[in-house]
Parts: structure tokens; sequence; C-alpha cells
């Protein structure tokens, strides 16, 4: 098997993306998917194009890139980590009571919009998964 981080960010993306539309555990849809993205994120970069924060950091001036860490990462993080930086038990009741598939849509599309600015191209099902209007430039 020949991994790399386009490989890791695809096979990740698309697993999360194949159980979304089964309508099937979203915890680990965004889990998959939050990964995948961190990645894609990373590669979009690396070709020198910009990822979806950067649109975003721009489109809210009043909104920096650490507060857009935190709303994108908080359902990970608590899914992932049963413990603060400094050790102590997370207390994430509340914002796992908040937790719903809807998350899971924001979090594809980006995976996918940056992945795709990363390498050029989307699998057919990521395809399919795009709007109209991201896939043809309509508004």
């Amino acid at each position: 098997m020949k991994l790399d981080k386009t490989e890791i960010a695809r096979r990740q993306l698309g697993t999360a993306l194949a159980l979304f539309l089964e309508d099937s555990d979203p915890v680990s849809v965004h889990t998959l998917a939050c990964a995948g993205c961190e990645i894609a994120e990373y590669l979009t970069r690396k070709a020198g194009e910009k990822p979806f924060s950067t649109h975003a950091v721009a489109t809210f001036p009043d909104i920096n890139i650490g507060k857009i860490r935190r709303v994108q990462n908080q359902y990970w993080n608590a899914f992932k980590h049963a413990r603060t930086r400094s050790g102590i038990e997370r207390k994430d009741r509340e914002l796992l009571e908040r937790f719903g598939d809807e998350v899971n849509d924001h979090t594809l599309f980006i995976g996918w919009r940056d992945y795709q600015q990363a390498v050029g191209t989307l699998p057919i099902e990521a395809q399919i998964f795009q709007p109209i209007s991201v896939r043809s430039g309509r508004k």
C-alpha cells in the first residue's frame, strides 16, 4: 500500500462521506472528516492555493484564524480527547448535547473543497456531494 498525505486525506474524507451518505455514525463521520480537513488544508497551502479558512477570514474580518479553529474543531476535540492539555478531565457534556449530524455537512464541504484546491480534482462521490453552484462556479 502506497500512502502519502494526499491519499490519506482522500481516504479519510471518502470514508467519512460514505458513512454520511449511509446516514451512519455521525461521530465517526465528523472525526474522519476533521482529520481529512486538516490534511487537505495543509495540501492546499503546499500547492500554493488558498484554503477555505482564508476565505472565511477575508469574509469575516472580525474573526481570526484562532476563533475559526476553535469553532471548527470543538466537537472533534471533544471526540478525541478525554483530558485537557493540563491533564484535567474535559467537561464536554453540554457541547456534546449540541452536536448533530448537520455539522458534518459543513465539515465535508470544506474538506472536499480544500482537497480539490490541492489536487485539482475530486473523486466522483465527492463531485456528486458538492452543490451544483460550487461545481460550476455559479452563484
